[in-house]
């Protein structure tokens, strides 16, 4: 949006600068039409474009979750993992990591949240100083 603005600004500018120029009888119109034109026209884009990324994001709304609803998960998910059998918890954590991978320099974790359809995130965490690699 900064972008858009920027530009904007510039091209307005420009105008300015030419109509001064002829305003003071430096240049002739006719000379500048074929420029003034390309700039509005630029300028119409522009105010379009804005429109349209000003009315795309209107358009995105949040709905929040239940609170009572995420509870009972939260709940689920807490009674799985502290009192579950270890397959039951093996199988959780192996249903959204999918790579877990250990340099000398960074723990490479690839998960995909339950909650974000399609969407890899991949986390790099630097591994202390004071952590010896060891191996397994």
């Amino acid at each position: 949006m900064k972008l858009l603005s920027r530009e904007e600004d510039s091209i307005s500018a420009r105008l300015g600068k030419l109509y001064d120029a002829v305003e003071t009888g430096k240049i002739n119109l006719d000379d500048l039409a074929p420029r003034i034109r390309e700039l509005r026209d630029r300028q119409e884009k522009l105010l379009t474009r804005r429109s349209e990324i000003e009315l795309a994001m209107s358009d995105r709304k949040v709905e929040l979750a239940d609170m009572k609803l995420v509870k009972s998960y939260v709940n689920d998910l807490r009674h799985t993992l502290d009192e579950g059998l270890l397959t039951d918890r093996r199988t959780f954590i192996r249903s959204f990591v999918k790579e877990i991978t250990v340099s000398q320099q960074e723990i490479r974790l690839n998960y995909i949240l339950p909650l974000l359809p399609d969407g890899l995130i991949e986390e790099s965490v630097g591994v202390l100083p004071i952590v010896r690699y060891g191996g397994r």
